[in-house]
């Protein structure tokens, strides 16, 4: 009898990128589970009440997802892969409507920042959702007047909505980076490695440089480094994404002598990214 497939939970609607992703890191049969807000993804992960999550962390044009970053902080969960998604957003409204009618655009606040320089070229107001899919069912459904939403062709097709326009997003390098969450390893991940730690540190000029240092001097890449709030007035905590699997001697030997320029420092796990 065949394993049954993992169940992991994504925030928002069916019809949301965080789905489009899940889909990508853990395959086409995944039991993917829509979850309210990236808080109930945590705790359903952390509760183990499903085999793994998935959250997007970072955008290539809207920077950081600072709720997740938090959220990593908190819960500490175990990280288990990495995927970067092509985002491409569509404008949607309800059969029979065209662009012209279109007064007001509902989408989640990083899809609004990434498609901001569109909606002011066409004098478009956005308004908060709680996430695209989300966005685009309440469209479908309440057809509230001279309203559109940005959500994905993928979204179009399940609510049954037009799309108005296509490829809206300010950049053709938009993408969004996610994580795997939980112990379910995603097959769909390459042989590179990561590893996301998080820091304080005493005097933030000089300590921040001191950390730094001890991965620079052994050749080890931090290809994110992200501020958050925590580590006493004026004094952030860091996280920090390197190049290198969690068990390298030389991330080893690094964060040895980065604990000894830091308050503390903690390995929130390493992970396959493709």
């Amino acid at each position: 009898m065949a394993d049954a497939p993992p169940r992991i939970a994504f925030q928002g609607e069916p019809g949301a990128f965080s789905e489009e992703a899940t889909r990508a890191l853990f395959g086409a049969d995944v039991d993917a589970l829509p979850h309210p807000t990236f808080r109930a993804v945590f705790e359903a992960v952390t509760q183990g009440r499903v085999d793994g999550g998935v959250v997007p962390v970072e955008n290539a044009i809207a920077g950081p997802v600072v709720d997740n970053l938090d959220l990593l902080i908190e819960f500490q969960p175990p990280l288990s892969g990495e995927w970067v998604l092509r985002v491409r957003h569509c404008l949607l409204a309800p059969p029979g409507r065209a662009l012209a009618d279109i007064e007001r655009v509902l989408s989640h606040p990083q899809a609004l920042a990434q498609c901001a320089g569109y909606l002011r070229g066409k004098g478009l107001h956005p308004v908060p959702e709680s996430n695209t899919a989300a966005a685009a069912k309440r469209v479908a459904e309440e057809l509230p007047p001279r309203t559109a939403a940005i959500a994905s062709l993928a979204a179009a097709r399940r609510y049954g909505l037009t799309v108005l326009d296509e490829g809206i997003e300010d950049s053709a390098d938009n993408a969004t980076r996610f994580l795997a969450l939980g112990r379910a390893r995603p097959p769909n991940v390459g042989t590179r490695r990561k590893t996301t730690v998080c820091v304080s540190v005493a005097d933030t000029a000089r300590g921040l440089s001191e950390v730094l240092a001890a991965f620079a001097s052994r050749n080890l890449t931090v290809t994110g480094l992200f501020p958050r709030p925590g580590g006493g007035a004026w004094r952030p905590v860091w996280l920090m994404d390197v190049e290198a699997a969690e068990d390298s001697p030389r991330l080893l030997a690094a964060l040895e002598d980065a604990r000894a320029a830091s308050t503390t420092l903690r390995v929130l796990g390493g992970y396959a990214t493709g």
